[in-house]
């Protein structure tokens, strides 16, 4: 039904779903990996995925909302009377911020579980694919030959502590279902304090000022920028607005999970 779904909502759209499996199911082989450290659901604990099925009934599907005013909006993009010179043009979130979804980020994030990000991609496409009457405007702009899809950058003594930054490890996954390169616009350079504990107006101040652009980057016109989480948007935003002042002409967000 949802494949049926998938082809009538827009022509160009009907090969998404063979993209999907030919790109993440075609790499989720059993390997080394799965032998080493096998995949524990981040709900129950049991073994085989790290959202077993049982588990996946309990994770809540975001609602999208206008990046700009963060109310309601049926295909996440920013309302019309919402204007900002150098604000996001949508933004695309797939589910709640809270439960295994929380739990399966932190694992990703400060466990090391590197590897849970492709069945985390997996699910976020076949909840867009099935629900093509909210993402099909996101996925049509996606999958678009203009699109180039970038990250959120951290801090780089803080990425070398951790070893890696989730929001780049997530855009690779989304790039190769979507056959495009995972291009490296931004750097982050301030190390700001941790947004967590701040308001929201703390959290637009601390960001302030702590991303440029990388030199001697072409310029895409059209941009995917990703992170794990939305909250407020400050880091998404102050993103945007370098990205949008350097020439980009249109940036959607995609985050895994927003805070509800």
């Amino acid at each position: 039904l949802w494949i049926t779904r998938l082809n009538l909502a827009q022509g160009n759209m009907q090969g998404i779903l063979e993209k999907v499996k030919s790109g993440i199911f075609g790499r989720m082989s059993k390997g080394i990996l799965d032998v080493v450290f096998p995949a524990r659901c981040a709900g129950c604990g049991e073994e085989g995925q790290y959202i077993c099925r049982r588990c996946e009934g309990f994770t809540g599907e975001s609602a999208l909302i206008c990046p700009l005013c963060q109310q309601s909006s049926l295909t996440g993009e920013r309302h019309e009377n919402c204007r900002s010179l150098y604000g996001l043009a949508g933004l695309a979130s797939i589910w709640e911020y809270e439960g295994v979804v929380k739990n399966l980020l932190h694992t990703i994030k400060y466990n090391g579980t590197t590897h849970a990000m492709t069945e985390t991609i997996q699910g976020a496409y076949i909840n867009m694919a099935k629900d093509m009457m909210r993402f099909k405007t996101f996925l049509s702009y996606l999958f678009s030959k203009d699109t180039s899809i970038t990250y959120v950058p951290m801090f780089r003594k803080k990425e070398k502590f951790r070893g890696f930054n989730q929001a780049e490890l997530f855009a690779e996954e989304i790039a190769k279902i979507a056959k495009k390169e995972n291009v490296s616009l931004l750097e982050k350079i301030i190390d700001t304090k941790p947004q967590v504990d701040l308001t929201k107006e703390e959290r637009l101040e601390n960001v302030k000022g702590a991303f440029q652009l990388k030199l001697a980057i072409p310029i895409p016109k059209k941009v995917v920028l990703v992170d794990d989480v939305w909250t407020t948007g400050a880091t998404m935003k102050e993103c945007c607005k370098i990205l949008r002042k350097a020439g980009v002409q249109e940036v959607w967000g995609f985050t895994i999970a927003r805070t509800p």
